[in-house]
């Protein structure tokens, strides 16, 4: 009689690359989706930027997690290709960060000398070496600019598609459209799952539903997360290859170049509940922050926009580890903006938990009651 499964709760980036590392170390592993495709909520919605981290100095754990995470992109990213033969679009393109008023600019530079202090390469930008880097910039519009070559990007629909070859390939059970309607338990353990396709059981479970694990937890456990659903909205450009060639940030705000020239403009943070959908006034903001920024954009066609639903949690820190009080429970959700970028570190540090390893890793910083 084969072993019962873990049982991932949530089909998204957090969620499959956890499924993926432990089918990688050789577990049986199930992975439970409400939706009717994997990864189409957050995870689909994102653009797909990695900024610099570095665990080797990293401040406090958060740090730690977001170091350890970027130092694995390249491997998972030339894993998946080897694999899948899918092509994530990982690349190290670099990142500018741009201030256009005084104010900002001194924010911006003090953010870079802590980056530098924590061993990142920073380079600062006069405009001459800003329009030589990208020409379709008007330079004289900004302040301050400054340039991380360590910033990488991926494709977000193309790195969820090969998580999920990946782990159909490693014979994790693939399961969507399986909302889960409650928990079974006895004493402190989960005995089992009641969900539309049935009743399904595994040895650990773990809450990995982005935006809606809050209401899952609430089932089995009455300790109250800070997650919520955060609105993003995006837009996406028809452009000609090389009309900019790296990431363009600004304060919370970003263009993305794609090899093939589309450029995405985002992005938004409104709290509106679980409403999905654009609208008018938020996507007028960004194509004008989109004009603003490369004056050429006004040329070319805006083909789509889109919305997700991010899961934010009240201090900006996830939640990762054991529920307290469930004996099989685990949960990693909250990742907010950055649960691409933190999905491989998290992937790892949660296999480790799950396999009840012995660790350093502050689990305390991310505890469900802290």
């Amino acid at each position: 009689m084969s072993p019962e499964p873990t049982v991932i709760i949530g089909g998204g980036v957090i969620g499959l690359s956890i499924a993926y590392e432990l089918a990688c170390r050789g577990h049986q592993v199930q992975v439970l989706e409400r939706g009717s495709q994997f990864g189409r909520e957050a995870s689909w919605a994102g653009a797909g930027i990695l900024p610099p981290a570095n665990p080797d100095s990293a401040l406090d754990p958060s740090d730690y997690l977001r170091g350890l995470s970027h130092q694995l992109h390249p491997d998972w990213a030339a894993r998946l290709k080897s694999e899948t033969g899918i092509d994530t679009g990982f690349r190290r393109c670099g990142g500018i960060y741009l201030a256009r008023k005084s104010g900002e600019a001194a924010s911006l530079t003090g953010y870079m000398h802590l980056l530098a202090e924590q061993g990142h390469e920073t380079i600062h930008l006069d405009q001459d070496k800003l329009l030589a880097l990208e020409p379709a910039l008007d330079p004289e519009q900004f302040h301050t600019a400054y340039l991380l070559p360590d910033e990488f990007t991926l494709r977000n629909p193309r790195h969820v598609k090969a998580l999920v070859k990946a782990c159909e390939q490693r014979d994790v059970q693939l399961m969507t459209d399986c909302e889960i309607q409650d928990f079974e338990s006895s004493g402190e353990t989960i005995t089992g799952l009641r969900t539309s396709r049935g009743r399904i059981t595994g040895k650990q479970y773990c809450i990995a539903a982005g935006a809606w694990s809050s209401q899952l937890l609430r089932k089995i456990s009455a300790i109250p997360t800070g997650i919520v659903p955060i609105r993003g909205q995006m837009i996406l450009f028809e452009g000609p290859k090389n009309l900019i060639h790296r990431i363009l940030n600004e304060g919370s705000r970003y263009l993305v170049p794609r090899s093939d020239g589309r450029i995405l403009a985002g992005s938004c943070e409104e709290e509106v509940g679980f409403q999905k959908g654009t609208t008018r006034e938020m996507l007028e903001q960004l194509t004008d922050f989109a004009y603003s920024i490369v004056p050429a954009l006004k040329e070319l066609e805006v083909t789509l926009s889109w919305s997700g639903l991010r899961p934010g949690s009240f201090d900006g820190v996830p939640y990762l580890g054991k529920v307290p009080n469930v004996d099989n429970l685990v949960m990693a959700s909250g990742h907010f903006r950055s649960g691409l970028h933190l999905s491989t570190g998290t992937a790892v540090l949660m296999a480790d938990l799950l396999e009840h390893k012995t660790s350093e890793f502050d689990w305390e910083h991310f505890s469900l009651i802290r």
